[in-house]
């Protein structure tokens, strides 16, 4: 059976991960598992996906041309018979959709991973999402959502509770299990030996609310001089949290690292992790952390279905920030290398995920 996987792109994130996951560990003998990504952009996932058989297939951004993408995505389809189309890319994907059910093709699966609460949005935009959200749920036969809330999102709230499918994202539960031989190594390298390490994985942007974490640091090292920020990640707000460090003379106490591939080696060198995101859909950094054992101190504007263990401590964006550094402060792990089993046996490893989804696939 072959199967066509619509992403923004296979560079490190979230929804890249989930698209990737698939291509990388389903069944290749039953599965032909090729990517459609937007751009000219190689990213961190791509070769992986090659290695394991995929074919990965570059086209322009559709806002480039509708027209042009329509076309080409319509010729793609037809030439390599596809059964599965299956899109990752929110309200992008009723283009996909639309395509897929004039290829009659049987299976078309729209994926949300995100509740997009882009504050801000103009007529024309929210217009786009309406005419999106209508060829999404007139062409689909199949609406998976990260979480609940993100379902309800782009499907809308009736449709998705009547015909929807939550599939948790999964990650490699084994890998990210809490290692002392990982913190040795990485607080090493980083000469973090002595340190309390607050963490933070994401992309550095303004949903991800960096800033916050970064402002409330004068206020923690009055209370703890030997504490560093970790900060994993790339992206577009990169320059202006730089010069908020360089503004508040926090240069020798934060350290931002860039995208890594080894996540789960420095997620085991930090003492807490902290998540303040405007909005979430399923972030999956938060389950890695649960299974890592580390304490998260999050906002409540991430939805409550990423509460897997004690781990957890939500707050509100709209208290005081001093009971955010109560709450950083206060934490500490404790018997760490229990959790991986918690979180395994939820479901949530990321084969496990694959073989739910693998299902949906033969569901015709």
């Amino acid at each position: 059976m072959r199967v066509l996987e619509i992403a923004a792109s296979l560079r490190i994130g979230g929804a890249e991960k989930i698209a990737r996951d698939i291509g990388y560990h389903i069944d290749s003998d039953l599965f032909q598992t090729d990517y459609i990504v937007f751009g000219d952009e190689i990213g961190e996932y791509e070769e992986d996906l090659i290695a394991k058989g995929c074919s990965v297939y570059h086209l322009p951004e559709p806002s480039t041309s509708y027209i042009k993408y329509l076309k080409t995505l319509y010729g793609l389809i037809k030439e390599n018979k596809y059964s599965v189309v299956h899109s990752h890319t929110m309200f992008n994907s009723g283009w996909a959709m639309l395509v897929a059910k004039m290829c009659k093709v049987p299976v078309r699966i729209s994926h949300s991973h995100s509740i997009d609460k882009q504050p801000g949005k103009s007529i024309i935009q929210r217009l786009y999402e309406k005419v999106m959200q209508l060829l999404i749920t007139s062409c689909s036969t199949h609406y998976v959502g990260c979480g609940v809330r993100a379902g309800e999102i782009l499907f809308g709230e009736k449709r998705y509770h009547k015909k929807g499918i939550t599939i948790l994202n999964g990650i490699e539960t084994e890998m990210f299990a809490y290692k002392d031989a990982h913190c040795e190594e990485i607080r090493k390298k980083l000469g973090l030996e002595d340190s309390f390490v607050i963490g933070h994985s994401g992309h550095l942007a303004e949903v991800k609310n960096q800033s916050f974490l970064i402002n409330m640091m004068p206020e923690i090292l009055k209370r703890n001089k030997n504490v560093k920020l970790l900060l994993l990640g790339e992206g577009e707000d990169r320059q202006k949290l730089e010069k908020l460090i360089d503004d508040l003379d926090l240069s020798k106490n934060v350290i931002m690292t860039g995208n890594v591939m080894d996540v789960h080696k420095y997620l085991s060198a930090m003492d807490v992790f902290v998540f303040p995101s405007l909005y979430e859909g399923m972030p999956l950094s938060v389950i890695e952390v649960q299974t890592n054992g580390l304490p998260c101190v999050m906002s409540d504007t991430v939805p409550p279905d990423v509460v897997l263990t004690d781990l957890i401590t939500r707050l509100s964006l709209n208290i005081s920030t001093e009971m955010w550094i109560d709450a950083i402060c206060n934490s500490k792990r404790s018997d760490p290398c229990k959790y991986e089993e918690i979180v395994d046996n939820l479901g949530l490893d990321s084969k496990k995920m694959v073989k739910k989804i693998a299902d949906i696939y033969c569901d015709f």
